[in-house]
This record gives structure tokens, C-alpha cells and sequence, in this order.
């Protein structure tokens, strides 16, 4: 019995040299200058931060986020997570996604449980339609984050590989979809409307 199969056919968008270029220009300003889009509305800050690749945006909006807090940065040798706020004297941990049409995740990666961070900041842009963008910012306190991570698994190695460590690297990834049962158990225990709900 013969059975035809057939290949959907994608056709292919041609960028146009003047269009590349002034994308590619527009990153280089982007990826130059640290403090690119501070003083812009946080939208067009999150736009331009799709420029960059996933560690350089984290980074970047980590910073975003500790300057319009007040906060300090955390020393890596600390173990205390990213972002501090010293009035109160606790500690986060700051994770960021961007959702796009490619990627529909909060995807928290690294994470380590054996430091003595108050609590978790997972936020989650979602430019996957622009004209509506929004954002989801969950806090979870350490005892919610670990019992999060009991369905994780290790960022790095292997089950077998990883047996013997003690402090073993977990990722997590929460699918930002409506009716999601995780995303939506995300939304009702643990989402915020502002930073400054943080602060409160």
C-alpha cells in the first residue's frame, strides 16, 4: 500500500540589507552600553534586552531591578543569592525569562538551594504579543522554591553523575501558557503586581 507523504512548505522572509543593518547596529548600542534603557518605560527597556543573549539580559535586568528597588548586589562568594536589601536584611534571588513566540517558558536555571537566600524573584516578561505585553512576577520564599524544585532536575550531569554532590545545580521550567495547571497554581500562590509589593 502506497502512502503519500507530504512536507509543509515554509516559506522564507527575506530581511532586507537596510533592515539588518539597523538591527545589527542597534544591538551593538545595546550590548555597548550597561545602562542601555534605565530611563526608558519598561516596556521599550524589555524590547531592546531581546538584543541580547539570555545571560547578558539576565544580568542586565537584575541590575534594573536592584536600581529601581534600592537595593545591592549580592557577592557571588556570599552564597546569599543576587539582590540585597539592607534596610530589611534580606536576601533574593533574582530569575528572568523573556517570552516570546519561540519560547513560551519561565525557565529557572541554577538553581542552588544550599544558600541562605529569603527569597526567590522569578519574573517573566512576555513580549509574545507585543501590543498587549505584560509581565508575571512570582516571590516564592527558600521553603517554597524547595518544595518547587522537588519535581526539578539537575542544570548540569547527570542523575547518576550527581549522586554523590551535595550542593547539585537545579532547573526548572514553568510553561507560561493559559491554562497551564502549573503556570496557573505560579499565578495563585505566587504572583505579585509590582516590584513594589517587594519592598512593602
Amino acid at each position: 500500500m502506497y502512502s503519500e507523504k507530504t512536507e509543509e512548505v515554509v516559506m522564507s522572509v527575506i530581511i532586507e540589507d537596510a533592515v539588518i543593518a539597523e538591527l545589527l547596529a542597534r544591538r551593538d548600542v545595546i550590548s555597548k552600553n550597561k545602562k542601555w534603557g534605565f530611563d526608558l518605560p519598561e516596556k521599550e527597556f524589555i524590547k531592546g534586552m531581546v538584543c541580547l543573549n539570555p545571560q547578558s539580559y539576565g544580568a542586565r535586568i537584575e541590575t534594573y531591578i536592584k536600581e529601581r528597588l534600592g537595593f545591592t548586589k549580592v557577592k557571588a562568594k556570599d552564597n546569599r543569592g543576587d539582590i540585597m536589601n539592607s534596610v530589611a536584611n534580606l536576601f533574593y534571588e533574582v530569575k528572568i525569562s523573556l517570552l516570546t513566540l519561540s519560547n513560551s517558558a519561565l525557565n529557572l536555571v541554577q538553581i542552588r538551594l544550599w544558600q541562605e537566600n529569603d527569597y526567590y524573584l522569578c519574573v517573566a516578561y512576555d513580549l509574545r504579543d507585543i501590543s498587549n505585553y505584560r509581565k508575571y512576577i512570582f516571590l516564592l520564599t527558600h521553603d517554597e522554591m524547595e518544595k518547587e524544585c522537588e519535581r526539578a532536575n539537575a542544570a548540569h550531569g547527570t542523575s547518576v553523575s550527581n549522586n554523590n554532590n551535595k550542593n547539585v545545580e537545579l532547573r526548572l521550567s514553568i510553561n507560561c501558557d493559559e491554562n497551564n495547571d502549573t503556570f496557573d497554581k505560579w499565578k495563585e500562590n505566587y504572583l505579585i503586581d509590582d516590584y513594589d509589593q517587594i519592598v512593602q
